[in-house]
């Protein structure tokens, strides 16, 4: 579901050639061997189509996997430590949960930012190395020969691109910051007003319903991270299509309009939604178990 998401909202750096680099969220869902082979002959121009198969979809589980557990438990020691720190001055209630969780965001998101570009480039990278007509423009995103693991892909991002290139698309996750922040007060609030025991399916339900509402609100910077993160730095000495958050967005809306801004949303909101639902009430029993 990642993968699917990955693909939809990273788009295509070939501007005006009717050139598509990403299949639809429902070709990727229709799996085996056939459903891919008549894909990949109506998309023959397609980069990245041949040799792939299903296991495609799970490319980049790895840095996902190193990065995800660390990051959740990162973010909720700190918005526990940061919170409680609050609330001895006298801080509580919406806006405590709100800055607690914001903090706790931009923290997580700073130290394992290397992670997920890595992350990001593993999805969106070919299959083989793709040739492209000399009138493509410089700051092509798939242009580049595949590589088998994440040591492998590190390397080349630091010899081509340097130490900044771990770091791209971080203004589009602080922006991101505010979709966990509004989910994580919205939760606290919620579940303020369910009594002092809500069961654990009014619990699965309330934090489904928050994550939607702070997915559904925010999701353009899940688009504008994804292509900041996969776009090379020209190695022609000329500007890249994208320079920064605010005018990738520019970009992204005048060339594609809305619908560019909410590609592969319906994707993340089938990943993200249960994850929440399921993450949070797995905390609730850890720490009812603890406070036992």
């Amino acid at each position: 579901m990642d993968q699917s998401n990955g693909r939809r909202t990273g788009g295509a750096d070939l501007s005006g050639s009717g050139y598509r680099s990403r299949p639809g969220l429902v070709g990727i869902l229709r799996f085996g061997k056939n459903a891919h082979d008549g894909f990949c002959r109506r998309k023959k121009h397609e980069p990245g189509c041949d040799g792939q198969s299903v296991f495609g979809l799970w490319r980049g589980i790895l840095p996902n996997l190193l990065g995800v557990v660390p990051a959740r438990a990162a973010y909720f020691g700190c918005y526990a430590k940061l919170k409680a720190s609050l609330c001895e001055y006298g801080f509580t209630g919406t806006t405590a949960n709100f800055a607690s969780a914001s903090a706790a965001g931009c923290l997580t998101a700073s130290v394992l930012s290397p992670i997920f570009v890595i992350k990001t480039r593993m999805q969106l990278m070919p299959v083989h190395t793709i040739s492209l007509p000399s009138s493509a423009p410089a700051t092509i995103s798939h242009s580049l020969p595949r590589f088998h693991s994440m040591h492998e892909v590190a390397l080349d991002m630091y010899r081509r691109e340097g130490i900044r290139s771990f770091f791209k698309g971080l203004s589009a996750s602080y922006w991101g910051v505010s979709e966990g922040a509004i989910q994580l007060a919205l939760y606290e609030e919620l579940k303020s007003r369910l009594g002092d025991e809500p069961s654990k399916p009014q619990l699965f339900v309330l934090a489904g319903v928050c994550k939607l509402v702070a997915a559904a609100a925010t999701y353009p910077h899940e688009v504008v991270r994804t292509r900041l993160r996969d776009q090379r730095t020209p190695t022609d000495g000329s500007l890249p299509r994208y320079r920064s958050m605010f005018q990738a967005l520019n970009v992204i809306y005048q060339s594609e309009g809305r619908r560019g801004l909410y590609g592969g949303m319906p994707a993340h909101l089938m990943k993200t939604v249960p994850n929440a639902a399921i993450m949070y009430v797995v905390l609730e029993m850890v720490v009812d178990q603890h406070q036992a």
